[in-house]
This record gives structure tokens, C-alpha cells and sequence, in this order.
């Protein structure tokens, strides 16, 4: 497969510059000064390394995972105690004011960042492996790697993800929900398949499967697994285009 030229503009995710310099700060007892410069020149790092240009994006309010998520697993849910580090809005003002970082309300930087990937050409720039669901180039700061990954290749990755969940983000995945751990052997079909139905409706085989195992009214089985994987999949997918709400393929 030939690959597109790599792209001059590219997206960073600035959520995780943010958090990243802001608890090394806090770390080393850094002050409000040297936190900043430490940010810009951070930035600046990032964008000389993969690309001529670089737009941030923040995530903002209200993002729609929060209603979307598996009952009982809400997302991010643990994560609400955690302590945010001391400069983290300092840091986030910083990158809005020096470098008009943009803001996106009802859904995450990520998404900002997938969706320009996919509308606009734009590579993505981040560590969080989640990025990996969404085709372009990429462009990993902490390895120094610039890489492509295909439409196939994350379609696959998102699959892959239905049955791991996220335990970052508290998205439950096959073991939480039926106790059957997301082996290789499970997850090997999936590099066999090509067609998104084809790869939702095996992941759906194997949680009907383990719902025939644990659980209880098998007459409504059908009803509650594909809840569970609407939410499941709401809170993975990351964003194409614009208002996009994950649902299940067209075909299954």
C-alpha cells in the first residue's frame, strides 16, 4: 500500500502536554515561571518534530461520554478523586492565550484531533494510545516515531478495544462484564476480518457467549449485551466527522 505524503499541519494533543509538564513541575518544585517556559518549549519540541505547523486542542465541558457510558461504569468514574496537579490551569491558560489552543465543549481533544486527521489531512500528534483508532499519520513524542495507521488497522484497533474495554477511562471490556478474560486467541479473528460488520458481529458473538455462561433472564441476553456495546462503543470511538455518534454497523 502506498501511503499518503506525511501532512504539514498537525494536530497535538494538548491534554496530555498539559497534565504531562504540569506534574513534572509539581515533581521537581518548579515555579509558576519555570512551568510555563517548560510548556512552551514543550510545544515547540513537538511541532519542529513532526510537522511545520501545530494546532492544540483542550478537551472542555460536557463531554457526551458521561451520558453515553455503561450503567455502572461511569467514565472516567475513577478518576473523580484523584488530585489535579497545582498548575494544570495555569498551564491550559498558557496554551490558550500563547498558542490559541482550541477548546472543544461536548466532546474531547481526541476527538478534535481524529476528526481533523480525517477531514482536513492533519497528522495527530500524541502518546495516548487511543489515537491509534483513527487512520492518518501519527506521530508518537515519547518514542520519537512517526507512523501511519490505515482505516483497516484501526477499525481493527477499535475492535480490539470492545473486548479489552479501557481501564483508563473505566470502560468495562469483556472481563467485567462476563469474567472471560480478552486473550490473543480471542482477539485473533479479528486479523482476519477486513469488514467492520463482519468484526462487530464477532465481538458481539463472543459477549453473547459469555452471557450464556454467567448470566441471568437469557430471554433478554440480545437486549442487555447490546447495550452493553452501545455504550462501550460510544466511549471508544473516537469521532470521524462532526457530531458523529458511534452505532452499530449497517448489515448486523
Amino acid at each position: 500500500m502506498s501511503l499518503p505524503p506525511k501532512p504539514e499541519i498537525w494536530g497535538l494533543d494538548g491534554d496530555v502536554v498539559a497534565y504531562a509538564v504540569s506534574f513534572k513541575s509539581q515533581k521537581e518544585g518548579d515555579d509558576l515561571e519555570d512551568t510555563l517556559l517548560a510548556t512552551t518549549a514543550f510545544l515547540r519540541s513537538i511541532i519542529n518534530a513532526c510537522g511545520d505547523e501545530g494546532i492544540i486542542y483542550l478537551t472542555g465541558n460536557n463531554n457526551f461520554r458521561f451520558k453515553e457510558a455503561v450503567e455502572g461504569h461511569p467514565y472516567k468514574g475513577h478518576r473523580k478523586d484523584n488530585p489535579k496537579p497545582a498548575f494544570l490551569a495555569d498551564v491550559r491558560h498558557h496554551m490558550i492565550q500563547e498558542f490559541d489552543a482550541e477548546v472543544q465543549e461536548r466532546q474531547e481533544a481526541d476527538d478534535a484531533l481524529s476528526i481533523a486527521a480525517c477531514t482536513l489531512g492533519y497528522g495527530i500528534a500524541t502518546i495516548d494510545k487511543d489515537l491509534n483508532g483513527c487512520p492518518g499519520w501519527h506521530y508518537n513524542w515519547r518514542k520519537e516515531e512517526v507512523y501511519y495507521v490505515s482505516e483497516l488497522e484501526a477499525n481493527r484497533f477499535f475492535y480490539e478495544q470492545m473486548l479489552t474495554g479501557d481501564p483508563t477511562d473505566n470502560i468495562p471490556g469483556l472481563y467485567k462484564m462476563v469474567g472471560q478474560k480478552a486473550t490473543a486467541k480471542i482477539k485473533a479473528p479479528l486479523e482476519e476480518m477486513t469488514d467492520p460488520t463482519e468484526m462487530f458481529n464477532y465481538v458481539r458473538g463472543v459477549y453473547l457467549d459469555g452471557y450464556e455462561k454467567v448470566g441471568m433472564c437469557l430471554d433478554e441476553k440480545e437486549e442487555v449485551v447490546d447495550r452493553w456495546l452501545l455504550g462501550m462503543g460510544r466511549c471508544l470511538w473516537m469521532r470521524r466527522e462532526e457530531g458523529e455518534m458511534w452505532g452499530f454497523p449497517s448489515g448486523t
